[in-house]
């Protein structure tokens, strides 16, 4: 298998638990959760329940900043400064930026 997720014959291997959700993602949303956490000081349900962490999170933009560096580290991704606000626009916006610019 290839870091695709396609097999050689071309069909979809990606690992789904038996309540059939993507546990890649799965895990991922957790570790931008985490991390969202731990940047701004906030309760990992917190994190799940903003739709904007700007607004409901009063994330300023050196926190933002920090945020975007962090996953940068983690995920070994370069983001740029224009994906800020969508980044910023929730856990599953962050998820789909990284998805994205990391080829997931």
């Amino acid at each position: 298998m290839d870091t695709t997720g396609l097999d050689t014959t071309g069909l979809d291997t990606t690992v789904l638990n038996t309540t059939g959700v993507d546990t890649d993602r799965a895990a991922r949303t957790a570790q931008i959760r985490d991390v969202a956490a731990t940047v701004f000081s906030a309760d990992p349900a917190a994190i799940e329940a903003a739709g904007d962490f700007e607004h409901d999170l009063d994330a300023d933009s050196l926190l933002a900043v920090e945020f975007v560096v962090e996953l940068e580290k983690l995920f070994g991704v370069p983001l740029h400064v224009n994906q800020i606000p969508r980044l910023m626009a929730g856990l599953d916006s962050a998820y789909e930026v990284l998805a994205e610019t990391a080829g997931w």
